[in-house]
Formats: structure tokens, C-alpha cells, sequence
């Protein structure tokens, strides 16, 4: 639903005339792996008797881009590492995919967390590669900085205790590896994460005055998830994003306010499926320009469990919000490397499980200055499933 200047009509439009394909788009789509179940080998050339360029540890991260070759009986892949490029032929069960804009539930600046997994080097600087300096497992931390995406990873500046001495650094955030213990919040409601308000956030003071009126601008019975105050417009204008679910449907709610003419006016709303949940609400620069992109990306449940994203922007154009879907993707997932957007979905050979398909299709999208397009799409074998998917 549109709301303001930016109509239903208008979205029709822009959804129809704005061709989403990019011919002959020029992109570099790399896919972001990580080693998540076991150490991988990197060798000089696809044989195992070839020289061991590297062990790349557990929970690393490289690049592919979709390189490979059959050779000993054997899958590999052509990948790039922080330090080396070679080839890799990992077991089965080895390698995901990875997204490193992916952050740990409500991880933000002013929150308290527990390091419940890794990576855990703590290093001087985002990015880094030191090895010596481990944090323990289960260590109280406090995020006092970030986030920094870099090296395939988001980044936090830390500070806590190693037995009786201060430390503070950066840590690498995988998506789960922090549990947040003491979540932001605005008046008692939750703050949204992964909005990067270091860049987009507006203090507080300049949006507190939602509150007394907030109830009234969502629907009675429903809950408040979360909110966040942050700049959409390029200027110093308030947004506020407010998330709701309805307990008697289990439906999420997308709310979008701003102030004016000293009035908080909806400028967009839109009702989720039933039983259909929010899997992600992120804030990010896809396109260059002064107008961040929100992302919703919302997962249908059931025997497949299909991704459905939602990208909204401020249009000035319009004075108001665009909006666009990339798509269903069934068993769906997705990653954010620089610019691009990449989603995963499934892809079968005949007569395959619904459980395990051996392949999976990717789909690549890049801003093209008015809408965000189709820059190419392919189908490849699952990292996952190296060893069993010969496509």
C-alpha cells in the first residue's frame, strides 16, 4: 500500500515501465562462502596431490565466483582468500553461503552481549587478520562501536575482561555468534537492528515526540517488535519504521512515519501473510545516493519456505516511498556483498527430494539509477552439497 504522493498507480508504473533487467550488465557478483562445518585445504591446482596453498580455518570467509572443475573424482571450486587464490574440494557439509551485512539478533552500539561462538580474534582494527589474541567463549562484552562490513564480515568494536585485565578490539559478528543480553531500546520498546545508526540514525530527541501518539497510529491488539528513528530523505528529516504483529493473525506489519506539518503522517504501511514472518528489517546503501534502501525480507513458512523481499526507498521525485519486490525464492536466502544484491533458491534435478536439491539458482540484482534490475542469473551446484551436485 502507497501512501502520499506515491500511489498505487505510480508503483504500477514504476513496476512495469523501469525495465528491472540489465542487459549485458557488467557486474562483479562474487558469492561470499564460509567454511562454517570444518577446516578447508586450498591447493595450488584441483588435485589432492597438488601444494597446500593454506589451511583456511573454521568459520573463514572467501570469495567464488562460481568457478569449478571436475578432477580425482572429485568437486572443486576456484575460490580467493584474504592472503591466496587456489582451489578448494571440501566434504559435504563444509561450505554455506555467507552474508556479511548478517548481524546477531538486536546486536547495536549500547548493548551488552555474550561471545557464544566464532570467530573470536580480537583484532586493533575492522578487518583485521591477527590470530594471537583470542576472546574466551562466554565473555560479557559491551559493543561500544560499529558497524564496520569489511573482509566478509560486520564488525563491532568490543569492550570487556579477560580474567582481570580490560580489553577492547573488534570482533567479526557471523549472524549468531553474539547473544545480546540487554537489547536498545526507546521508551521501553525495542530499537530495530541493523540500521547502522551511527550513519542513519537520528537522536533521539528529534522523534521522542511519536511516542505519546504512537499507539494510536497502529492498529488496536497489535504489539510493537520494534522501531527505530533514522534519516531516509538525505536531509535531517525523521523517519520512523515501526514493526508490529498482530497475535489473533500472526500477521507483521511495515510502518513507515514522518512528521508533517508537526504531525506524525503515515507514508507507508503495508500488512504482511498470514503466519508469514519478518526474517529481517536492514537499512542499507544499495545505490549510491543519499537515499538508503530498506530491506524486508519476510519467509513463508511451510514445505518449502519461500523469501519474499521488499525494497523501499525514499523517492523525491515523488516525495514519498517506492516500493519493490525482487521476488518469491523458494528456500530462499540471501546475500549483500558492496552493492549487490544476490538471492539463492532452490534448483532441482528430475526426480530429486523436496529435502535436498543438489543445485540452487542465483539471482543477482544491481541498482541501474531508477529501479533495481535483474543483472543476471544462473544456476550452479550447492557449496553444500560440493561433492554430490554435478551439474
Amino acid at each position: 500500500m502507497c501512501f502520499v504522493k506515491l500511489t498505487g498507480l505510480v508503483c504500477f508504473v514504476l513496476a512495469v515501465c523501469l525495465s528491472p533487467y540489465l542487459a549485458n550488465a557488467q557486474v562483479d557478483a562474487t558469492m561470499v562462502l564460509e567454511a562454517y562445518g570444518g577446516d578447508v585445504a586450498l591447493y595450488e591446482s584441483p588435485f589432492l596431490g597438488s601444494p597446500v596453498l593454506q589451511i583456511v580455518p573454521q568459520h573463514s570467509r572467501f570469495i567464488w565466483r562460481g568457478e569449478r572443475t571436475d578432477s580425482d573424482g572429485r568437486q572443486w571450486f576456484y575460490v580467493k582468500t584474504l592472503f591466496n587464490v587456489g582451489w578448494i574440494s571440501p566434504d559435504d557439509g563444509v561450505l554455506i553461503f555467507a552474508d556479511p551485512t548478517a548481524i546477531s539478533p538486536y546486536m547495536d552500539v549500547g548493548t551488552v552481549a555474550t561471545l557464544n561462538g566464532l570467530p573470536n580474534t580480537i583484532q586493533s582494527f575492522p578487518g583485521g587478520t591477527d590470530t594471537s589474541s583470542a576472546v574466551t567463549i562466554g565473555s560479557m562484552l559491551e559493543i561500544t562501536d560499529g558497524p564496520v562490513v569489511t573482509n566478509f564480515h560486520t564488525w563491532w568494536r568490543v569492550s570487556g575482561r579477560l580474567s582481570r585485565f580490560p580489553f577492547e578490539g573488534w570482533l567479526a559478528d557471523s549472524g549468531v555468534n553474539f547473544g545480546v543480553t540487554a537489547v536498545r531500546n526507546f521508551y521501553g520498546y525495542p530499537v530495530c537492528s541493523n540500521f547502522n545508526l551511527r550513519t542513519y540514525g537520528v537522536p533521539d530527541g528529534e522523534w521522542e515526540s511519536i511516542v505519546p501518539e504512537l499507539l494510536s497510529l497502529i492498529d488496536p491488539g497489535e504489539s510493537i517488535n520494534c522501531i527505530v528513528g533514522v534519516r531516509m530523505d538525505g536531509f535531517f528529516t525523521p523517519f520512523v519504521i515501526v514493526l508490529t504483529q498482530s497475535p489473533a493473525t500472526q500477521q507483521d506489519t511495515l510502518r513507515i512515519f514522518r512528521p508533517v506539518k508537526g504531525n506524525w503522517t503515515p507514508i507507508f504501511a503495508q500488512r504482511g501473510d498470514p503466519f508469514a514472518r519478518t526474517e529481517r528489517l536492514s537499512l542499507h546503501d544499495l545505490t549510491g545516493d543519499p537515499y538508503p534502501t530498506l530491506l524486508w525480507n519476510v519467509r513463508l513458512d511451510g514445505t518449502g519456505s519461500i523469501l519474499r523481499n521488499h525494497m523501499l526507498r525514499y523517492s523525491p521525485a515523488f516525495d514519498g516511498i517506492e516500493q519493490q519486490v525482487l521476488g518469491d525464492f523458494y528456500k530462499g536466502s540471501m546475500q549483500i556483498e558492496g552493492r549487490l544484491i544476490t538471492f539463492f533458491q532452490a534448483n532441482y534435478l528430475p526426480d530429486e527430494p523436496n529435502c535436498c536439491p543438489s543445485g540452487v539458482e542465483r539471482n543477482v540484482f544491481a541498482w541501474n539509477g531508477a529501479t533495481f534490475g535483474l543483472a543476471f542469473n544462473d544456476v550452479l551446484p550447492s557449496p553444500f552439497l560440493i561433492q554430490s551436485a554435478r551439474r
